[in-house]
């Protein structure tokens, strides 16, 4: 069709076959949520990716046509465009850091056309561990600035917004709080002279933009935004938050059907978590190994990893330990259980994770609705319908109160496990109202 764009051709030919995204996705072994992304505008797709649905989809080439006009035509990422750099000058370091802050802060479109590049997180990575393996790392001094508190709680603020309302709202703010106030101070100064506290802070600070840019589904920006976290936590010799780090790098990973790499930046997670002695971030790490691994289909080390995660939460003292930490609970790895059940077929331990998984603490808004729309889920893998829909329309109800794209995803991938029983009555009802609110986004 004349004019037709990339993602709309390719939901047109989807729809054709009488596909879901999510049976796309398996077919292709791609993310559903990213073909989403590509069917809704919102991410440029990668070759390979549009290749694989035209096969799966028998276009006969009509989709990578229309992908190539598009790439033709349409604007083009910038080469240049800084964050994915992990260099080991800090001077250069910071360089990379403020521009890539400046250039967020200075235009609202900053990397929209970028792709999320997987293989990027190999020499970080590697460079983190290597320093790490060095049993006489140099501290940086105890000295820090004035403004070291104020950006702690600043971090601490913008985490509880967050959680209460996902990232749509706040995320400006950070990253002009980053550029105004932060870039100053680091600009011309030396590790030693900022001190650890100071570095530390700012890393957990640099690590929550890119959680927002994950959240709303600015992929490549986050990517970079978690690459300089782990880069300076490296200059603060902070162990503790670079697992964290790197935990949150495999997150994103296994949220765009990445496996492979999440499961390489999780076991990265893991070991610099043992290091730095914190049995909740251990869990964690392994938590994010469980949930790679059943992408893979390895049921065995998915399992052994969820033991594991059970055994380290069972270990940590919730009295000690970073404040940034406090969401892992009971809870918090019953979701990434239920996840893990859920991708490998297990119909009634994924229910039965999911619905402990809604036993949390109060403040987590955006992750409540992500759990009741994991319990849905489960509903739908046992086909009871009217309960999957029921809980789906919980999940609808806090939608007014979140600001989170990754959210929309949610609602949208039960949009289409439920597609199969679109003639039934509650169904339809879900599907008119989730329309709705995916529509307003």
């Amino acid at each position: 069709m004349s004019g037709e764009t990339v993602g709309q051709a390719l939901r047109r030919w989807r729809r054709a076959r009488g596909y879901s995204l999510r049976k796309l996705g398996t077919l292709t072994s791609y993310s559903y949520a990213y073909i989403c992304e590509i069917e809704t505008g919102r991410k440029p797709p990668l070759p390979e990716v549009i290749a694989a649905c035209d096969r799966c989809l028998g276009a006969g080439g009509q989709l990578i046509a229309i992908a190539a006009r598009s790439q033709t035509a349409g604007p083009q990422a910038s080469d240049d465009e800084p964050g994915l750099e992990f260099s080991m000058d800090w001077m250069e370091g910071i360089e990379t850091l403020t521009t890539l802050w400046r250039r967020d802060a200075g235009r609202r479109q900053f990397l929209r056309n970028a792709a999320y590049v997987s293989t990027a997180f190999a020499v970080p990575v590697q460079r983190w561990l290597d320093l790490f393996n060095e049993q006489n790392a140099v501290a940086a001094s105890a000295s820090e600035p004035p403004t070291t508190q104020t950006v702690r709680e600043m971090t601490k603020t913008f985490r509880r917004l967050d959680n209460l309302y996902g990232a749509g709202q706040i995320r400006s703010a950070v990253v002009q709080y980053l550029d105004a106030e932060v870039a100053p101070v680091l600009r011309g100064s030396t590790p030693e002279a900022l001190g650890r506290g100071f570095l530390s802070s700012v890393a957990e600070l640099t690590q929550l933009a890119g959680w927002l840019a994950y959240d709303c589904l600015d992929h490549s920006l986050g990517q970079r935004y978690f690459i300089q976290a782990l880069r300076l936590a490296m200059g603060a010799h902070d162990r503790a938050l670079g697992a964290e780090i790197l935990a949150g790098m495999s997150h994103q990973a296994i949220f765009l059907g990445q496996p492979q790499p999440a499961v390489e930046l999780a076991h990265a997670a893991h070991r610099t978590a043992i290091r730095a002695r914190v049995p909740a971030l251990v869990a964690e790490a392994s938590a994010m190994k469980a949930h790679a691994y059943a992408l893979l289909h390895k049921e065995k080390e998915c399992t052994d990893a969820i033991t594991e995660a059970e055994t380290f939460l069972g270990k940590a003292d919730r009295t000690e330990g970073p404040h940034w930490i406090s969401y892992l609970d009971e809870a918090y790895l019953a979701a990434i259980s239920g996840h893990c059940f859920r991708a490998l077929g297990k119909q009634s331990q994924a229910e039965r994770f999911a619905r402990r998984s809604l036993d949390m603490s109060p403040g987590f808004v955006r992750g409540k609705l992500f759990n009741q729309v994991l319990l849905a889920g489960a509903h739908v893998l046992k086909e009871d319908i009217d309960q999957a829909c029921a809980v789906g329309h919980e999940a609808l109800d806090l939608t007014g109160e979140v600001s989170s794209a990754r959210a929309i995803t949610y609602i949208d991938g039960l949009r289409q496990e439920l597609r199969p029983w679109r003639t039934n009555r509650r169904v339809k009802e879900f599907e008119d109202r989730a329309k709705i609110v995916i529509a307003q986004w």
